[in-house]
């Protein structure tokens, strides 16, 4: 039988989580709604097989972009440096970091 040790999230560490995960989600929502190509590009031949181009972003998807990955980053500076990190040895920083990024499904399960 093992024992798994779980940490007590304060609240404020787990809203930060939930507000990375979305943040996450939405740029990669954002992601797979626009087209491949940063910049326009043209179709490659390359041996036997095409490439196809592309149109690329415009300004408005480019600023969007900017705009959603500032507001990960920033969701995930406020994960990585909570002062909950600094109150547990080394070993079990990875494990309540690893438990963190689940702590919905926690919730859910139960």
């Amino acid at each position: 039988m093992s024992t798994k040790k779980t940490f007590d999230f304060p609240d404020d560490l787990a809203a930060a989580q939930r507000t990375l995960a979305a943040a996450r989600a939405a740029r990669s929502a954002f992601l797979a709604s626009v087209p491949e190509w940063t910049e326009p590009q043209p179709e490659m031949v390359l041996k036997d097989e095409a490439v196809p181009g592309g149109e690329g972003w415009s300004e408005e998807q480019k600023a969007e972009n900017r705009r959603l990955l500032a507001a990960e980053q920033r969701a995930a500076q406020a994960v990585w440096a909570h002062p909950f990190w600094e109150a547990l040895p080394g070993e079990d920083q990875e494990r309540a970091r690893a438990q963190l990024q689940h702590l919905d499904d926690r919730h859910d399960a139960g």
